[in-house]
């Protein structure tokens, strides 16, 4: 086993290159965006409501409380899908199909129902425009590592690519199930290749120095299963990944998982909507910012990170006050694990997992809280400043850097390590997330998102029917 200094040392080194490591792919499409799997060109998110279209008239299908249909939502061809939510009151995702004129596989329309008096509103979540429009895409950083000849870097960049391309740009295969009078349920799965580099021979501790002469690495296509689930009589749709790793052997690659990836308009489309704060559940403990509720979340916001998590599930969550009426909203993910999951490991290496911003003084992306230190891809990457409010939402999941690998335990500091499954004996990795949508209940006194309500629960209220 690693000596804790050296896993200091190591995990040090990572923290501190990860911001320009980590947000390096997240502004455009790889090299490998728009080859893999089946022919396609990469969306930057125009339109594709062409000769693919679909009929005139869209298909449909229609079950107890669930349906889908084939439309176009701001100028793409979708897959509509509708069900009814524990309030009766229906909730749609509109899922990107695959066409000519561009990539699909996510969802580029998200809407649900809040309750203003005695009427009933529907807020639209949007994700039809910019570069990396939609949610539910994957991305999986390369774990950043030190090479043999002293430099340091991902083994893609060594061959002149991108470590974690957008998956958005990625052609897919979709098909979705039958949904039939009496279906209570649907889902609709797709299916692409995602390219990960390793190394030709594998590495019992992928943290020692890695082999930097080209010939030594490989590139490996991951086959990578999406699938959407929807359920009547409940507010969440959840989306199931899968990563096969059957071409490689442990210790070949090492990487995280970020999807489900995404940036959408989830503030009934204000897109002036300021960030208020940001909460997490990571495998050690609960993360929270402390900025009014009424202010807008800046680099100096109080932060506290040293609450246990204890047996709650994991999450992430993103709050966002409409400019126009202050209302709060929030966009979340949390795990869910169904029958005999395993779930993955959360979070890095980190001295502030742990702390809190009154027992350090470190404000949030400074030199000593750096964004590569947070375990889920959120508002470090949205412009956040130390002087005003920011509007960017890229949210994303995310999970320890070490799958693939050979390792049995990762540390998150000094005093606190966990147990990982970095490639199981099945050599297959899945994990589910509930996507939460609403209106916010967190306030100035007690700091608690919906999207942690909900993984505080013992019945969450997300679809849990047609597993992958």
């Amino acid at each position: 086993m690693r000596t804790n200094g050296r896993w200091f040392g190591l995990t040090l080194l990572t923290a501190a290159l990860c911001l320009a490591a980590c947000d390096s792919d997240d502004d455009t499409p790889g090299p490998d965006d728009a080859g893999v799997g089946d022919a396609g060109t990469a969306d930057a998110g125009g339109s594709d409501a062409g000769a693919d279209a679909g009929p005139t008239d869209p298909s449909s299908e229609q079950g107890d409380g669930v349906s889908r249909e084939s439309t176009v939502v701001g100028g793409h061809s979708v897959d509509r899908y509708t069900w009814t939510d524990s309030r009766g009151r229906p909730r749609t995702v509109s899922l990107k199909r695959q066409t000519s004129a561009g990539n699909g596989g996510y969802a580029v329309q998200l809407t649900y129902q809040v309750q203003a008096g005695a009427d009933w509103r529907t807020v639209t979540v949007d994700g039809t425009a910019g570069g990396e429009s939609g949610f539910g895409y994957f991305v999986g950083h390369e774990l950043y590592r030190t090479f043999d000849n002293g430099a340091s870097g991902t083994i893609a960049g060594l061959h002149g690519e991108d470590d974690s391309p957008l998956g958005y740009g990625f052609a897919v295969q979709g098909s979705h199930s039958a949904i039939l009078p009496g279906s209570t349920s649907a889902s609709h799965t797709f299916t692409t290749a995602y390219p990960k580099w390793g190394t030709r021979v594998a590495m019992p501790d992928v943290t020692a120095n890695t082999p930097a002469a080209l010939a030594a690495h490989q590139k490996f296509m991951v086959p990578i299963t999406l699938r959407w689930v929807f359920e009547k009589g409940t507010d969440f749709p959840r989306l199931d990944t899968r990563l096969d790793l059957g071409e490689a052997v442990a210790g070949q690659l090492s990487f995280d998982m970020r999807g489900p990836y995404g940036v959408v308009e989830f503030a009934d489309s204000d897109t002036q909507a300021p960030l208020s704060n940001v909460q997490w559940g990571d495998t050690r403990n609960h993360f929270t910012t402390q900025a009014p509720v009424a202010g807008s979340l800046t680099t100096q916001a109080n932060w506290t990170w040293n609450e246990p998590i204890g047996a709650t599930r994991k999450y992430h969550s993103l709050l966002a006050r409409h400019s126009g009426t202050g209302v709060l909203y929030e966009l979340g993910l949390v795990e869910l694990k169904l029958g005999q999951d395993a779930g993955l490991v959360y979070g890095g290496y980190s001295t502030n997992n742990g702390s809190t911003k009154a027992a350090t003084g470190r404000a949030l992306l400074s030199g000593d809280f750096s964004a590569g230190e947070w375990p889920f891809q959120s508002a470090q990457y949205s412009g956040l400043n130390p002087n005003t409010g920011v509007t960017g939402k890229k949210f994303a999941w995310g999970s320890s850097p070490f799958y693939g690998s050979a390792l049995a335990s990762v540390y998150f500091n000094n005093d606190f390590s966990s147990p990982i499954s970095a490639f199981p004996a099945s050599k297959a990795l899945l994990y589910r997330t509930c996507v939460v949508l609403g209106v916010s209940p967190f306030t100035d006194a007690s700091r608690k998102s919906l999207t942690r309500t909900v993984a505080e629960s013992a019945s969450p209220s997300c679809a849990t029917a047609e597993p992958l």
